[in-house]
């Protein structure tokens, strides 16, 4: 036999070895393709899994909130009576029946205050004078007044919180400039200008 038929013979043993490689590189690359699916499910399950356990922490959360203020519709409706029997107190009389009547119902509205108060309800403390202030306070009537703007000129109804949550906001009239008021503010403006012209 020949060298020529012997070299036909032998196999192509380059071309088997590329082969080879090139299956071995797509077996490899197959094997990364499916384990980086895996792992992409894997982390979506993990997703699934943080959001199902934030909405139990967020529910519970809720649940706490429903329940710390799960009394505040019935003190509202509570709080229309109250204030009946807060003017019914107001009222003055020099008949001693009437005034010992009236008695036994601030007795009543107190009992009915202190109950409301050891479960979180509280007064709103506002006093003339003080500040206005939107969050706690309600204007039924602006009074033009020389002094400053925005100032509690007078008290209408109480106002009260359950707990942190103001409920029924303070009713109050509030001050605010009259134009005289406006007019002394810039004849006071005009004489400091006119001071301070002359010291320099």
């Amino acid at each position: 036999m020949g060298k020529k038929e012997q070299a036909k013979e032998m196999p192509d043993i380059s071309n088997a070895s590329e082969e080879q490689v090139a299956e071995t590189k797509d077996e490899k690359d197959l094997l990364i393709e499916q384990l980086e699916l895996k792992l992409k499910a894997y982390e979506e399950e993990i997703d699934k899994i943080k959001r199902a356990a934030a909405d139990v922490i967020n529910r519970g959360k809720q649940l706490e909130v429903e329940k710390k203020y799960a009394a505040v519709d019935l003190i509202k409706k509570l709080l229309v009576p109250l204030s009946y029997f807060e003017g019914a107190l107001k009222f003055q009389s020099d008949d001693p029946a009437i005034m010992n009547f009236l008695k036994g119902f601030e007795m009543i509205y107190q009992l009915i205050f202190d109950t409301l108060r050891t479960d979180g309800l509280e007064e709103i403390v506002t006093n003339v004078n003080d500040t206005f202030d939107p969050y706690y306070h309600e204007v039924t009537e602006l009074v033009a007044t020389e002094g400053e703007k925005d100032r509690i000129v007078e008290i209408v109804q109480k106002g009260y919180k359950y707990k942190d949550r103001v409920i029924k906001p303070v009713k109050v009239k509030v001050s605010t400039f009259t134009q005289k008021s406006k007019d002394s503010e810039v004849v006071n403006d005009n004489e400091t200008n006119a001071k301070s012209e002359m010291v320099n």
